[in-house]
């Protein structure tokens, strides 16, 4: 999520760069990165400052830094349910994945990294015998990202089984907030927009024979590989499930599959992901959402709302 101190950097890559470093910043950082290595659309321009802190104490030396210096900062996932514009980021990415990757079981109860993968984080629960995450096996994202969007997948949402989530602010200061202050929603919580960074969460599982859990993991990937075009580079979902229907059904009723702007194209197999089919770029994609959000409402009287964030 993007910080909410958003300053104009002017400040070359370079000098952020040594000016990171000298506030005793230990990870990698990475000046004018490409991001469309790190998104699972492929495509975005470049981050002015690519940093991948070593540890927690790294990540959060690095958010003081942003605070103090005013510079923009932004939190990069695994890249799903992103567009980057072509022009880039200005400012500081946080990329905390090696940072906060850690997975820990006690009993039934697991401890969950915001870096971790959450296809991951569901495999080795069923591994461990424990149920509540089958539905994540399939979900392109990290931990954190999950918590932020309360991912979900049909009637399977993420906030069933969380006990708490670990959170640090702008300042880098630490709490622990109860899943009753969450404020899950569909697709939101509280920590969506809010500045600060979700650190990790606590989450509680249910108890069964592990075979069973790995069963349901298996179909519900093999159902998700059967309704959506996994085979190509897409951001997942493009928009939020309206009230009592169906972004996807939508757009088919409008007659846009397989609409296309430039590269990237509204998928024939399922029209609410929208697949780069090769040199697609931001603005394709942008102009693209754009043409579906207005021929939807046209044609049938609803307004979209976007589930991926645009920075």
């Amino acid at each position: 999520m993007p910080s909410a101190n958003l300053v104009l950097v002017n400040d070359s890559s370079a000098t952020l760069a040594a000016s990171l470093t000298s506030a005793h910043y230990r990870g990698e950082l990475v000046v004018d990165a490409e991001l469309a290595q790190f998104t699972t659309w492929r495509i975005g321009g470049p981050a002015q400052l690519l940093a991948s802190p070593t540890d927690p104490a790294d990540l959060l030396l690095a958010l003081r830094w942003a605070r103090d210096k005013g510079v923009a900062w932004r939190v990069l996932g695994n890249g799903s349910n992103l567009l980057v514009r072509d022009d880039g980021v200005r400012g500081l990415v946080l990329r905390p994945r090696r940072a906060l990757d850690t997975l820990q079981v006690d009993g039934s109860n697991v401890r969950a990294g915001a870096g971790a993968s959450f296809p991951t984080l569901a495999n080795l629960a069923a591994s461990r015998g424990l149920s509540g995450l089958e539905f994540g096996a399939g979900i392109p994202g990290t931990v954190g990202g999950a918590v932020v969007m309360n991912a979900g997948w049909h009637e399977h949402e993420l906030s069933r089984v969380v006990e708490r989530v670990t959170f640090a602010d702008r300042d880098g200061e630490t709490s622990e907030v109860p899943a009753s202050a969450c404020a899950f929603g569909y697709r939101t919580s509280a920590f969506r927009g809010r500045p600060g960074i979700v650190l990790g969460c606590l989450l509680a599982l249910t108890p069964d024979e592990p075979a069973s859990v790995r069963a349901r993991l298996d179909e519900y990937a093999t159902q998700r590989r059967r309704g959506q075009p996994t085979e190509l580079a897409s951001c997942g979902s493009v928009f939020v499930k309206p009230p009592g229907d169906f972004a996807g059904r939508l757009i088919e009723q409008a007659g846009l599959k397989g609409e296309r702007r430039g590269g990237i194209q509204v998928s024939a197999k399922h029209a609410n992901f929208f697949v780069n089919l090769g040199g697609g770029t931001a603005s394709d994609a942008l102009a693209l959402i754009e043409y579906v959000e207005s021929e939807v409402e046209a044609r049938l009287g609803v307004r979209l709302v976007r589930e991926v964030e645009v920075w």
